[in-house]
């Protein structure tokens, strides 16, 4: 098996290879997947997978993201059609690189998919809701949709909030020094230069 490098506890470092490195590191994946998937999966497979993917963490995602499933089963519970179902995937992949999903860490990955998965609920409930009007509604009835979707939306704010909250807690903010007569936005890109305080009294003057 082509050698990789193990992840560190403060980082998940993904191997980088070359082209026959990857195809040869592929084939390899198939066959341990193909001994895996079976009716009594080869104990010797498992543990080769589970080593796999504690060195490719994307590995685990790429077989089964959980995520992505629950988001397409949503889908597929709003749009019946083929066509509906693509462009709905295809928004749902635009916001979550909107919201920087692939340079983002892992929590904030977690957070964005919350988002997504509750801007989702959001559309679904509102669609229901729709349709549930053309009929005749009693006040308890209407009542209840109208509770059910405050909760969604409740629920979708909670969401946007906290991966806010999280980026404003682990990224850093600029920080102001003063080096001479400049300030300076340290980690962050603005830089302004201020003349000297004599300077500015005699330009005041005239």
């Amino acid at each position: 098996m082509i050698n990789m490098k193990a992840r560190t506890q403060a980082h998940e470092t993904e191997v980088v290879l070359s082209p026959s490195q990857r195809e040869e590191t592929l084939d390899q994946i198939r066959a341990v997947i193909k001994r895996v998937d079976r009716e009594k999966p080869d104990p010797e497979a498992v543990e080769e997978l589970r080593e796999m993917m504690r060195v490719m963490p994307s590995l685990a995602r790429l077989l089964y993201n959980i995520a992505d499933i629950n988001s397409k089963r949503v889908i597929d519970s709003i749009v019946s059609g083929a066509r509906g179902r693509e462009a709905l995937i295809a928004q749902v992949a635009t916001m979550r690189d909107d919201l920087g999903y692939a340079e983002a860490p892992e929590l904030e990955r977690g957070l964005i998919e919350h988002v997504v998965m509750s801007w989702l609920r959001v559309q679904r409930v509102e669609l229901s809701y729709t349709h549930a009007q053309q009929a005749e509604m009693t006040l308890p009835m209407a009542d209840w949709w109208e509770r059910k979707l405050t909760a969604a939306h409740g629920r979708y704010i909670r969401a946007c909030e906290s991966l806010a909250r999280v980026r404003r807690l682990t990224r850093p903010s600029a920080v102001q020094i003063n080096v001479g007569d400049r300030q300076v936005n340290v980690a962050g890109v603005a830089m302004t230069e201020q003349q000297p305080r004599g300077t500015q009294k005699e330009e005041t003057r005239r």
